[in-house]
């Protein structure tokens, strides 16, 4: 568990120090791109719930590991309440994403049967007869984060997407979106959170599932907006 969340912790508080991210920007005129197929699989099954540097952290191993369970505990019901109001983020994602790139003229189907590691990009991509290129969106994370103690939780993304060609598994595309990440490192794409959607606690998080659930669909949503505006 303190594996886990040492990891999470890491990739939500990037350093700033670290060699700014280069991406591959998308010229529509130059490549005929006109049938994608979505690769499936884009989320991590559970929404995070964490507190950066909260109080425990600080006392030792001992803080660890009590500061391991409470935010265990707080991802757990996280989750549950929004399995309570049916909320499922992948779906959701994949469906703004196919009837967005539709309205943009491109013919969008579902590629399955995918099998990521750690919801980082595919290590291989699979032949695709039926389209000119492969849209690979990988979602590290998605959920509620809160910079400290005493700190509100806001919705928070970290996605990576490439647009690579079915012909010769080319990258045509490739960026690195951050919604409310702290610390991304320059050259990445990063939105603010929606202040309408911020809880100052667990209390609060808890209080309004449909709420909970509405504020990581606009962080969401936001990503899938900034992915479509890249294949313009």
């Amino acid at each position: 568990m303190l594996r886990q969340l040492a990891a999470i912790a890491a990739l939500i508080t990037l350093s700033a120090c670290a060699t700014p991210y280069v991406a591959t920007p998308y010229e529509r005129t130059q490549h005929n791109i006109r049938q994608v197929s979505l690769i499936d699989d884009s989320l991590p099954e559970d929404a995070i719930a964490f507190e950066i540097a909260s109080v425990g952290s600080n006392f030792g191993l001992i803080g660890a590991l009590v500061d391991a369970g409470i935010q265990a505990s707080r991802r757990n019901a996280v989750n549950e309440a929004l399995d309570s109001v049916s909320f499922d983020a992948e779906t959701m994602l994949e469906q703004r994403l196919s009837s967005s790139l539709a309205n943009l003229g491109y013919s969008v189907a579902p590629l399955t049967e995918n099998t990521r590691t750690k919801y980082d990009f595919l290590k291989e991509y699979p032949d695709s007869a039926t389209a000119d290129a492969l849209l690979d969106v990988a979602v590290q994370h998605y959920g509620y984060l809160s910079s400290g103690a005493g700190q509100p939780f806001r919705p928070s993304v970290a996605a990576k997407v490439r647009l690579v060609k079915a012909s010769d598994k080319s990258t045509i595309m490739e960026n690195i979106i951050y919604y409310n990440v702290l610390h991304a490192p320059d050259g990445t794409i990063t939105l603010p959170p929606n202040p309408e959607y911020e809880f100052q606690n667990r209390d609060a998080l808890l209080e309004d599932p449909q709420r909970l659930a509405d504020g990581i669909s606009d962080a969401l949503n936001q990503v899938v907006a900034t992915t479509v505006r890249l294949l313009q």
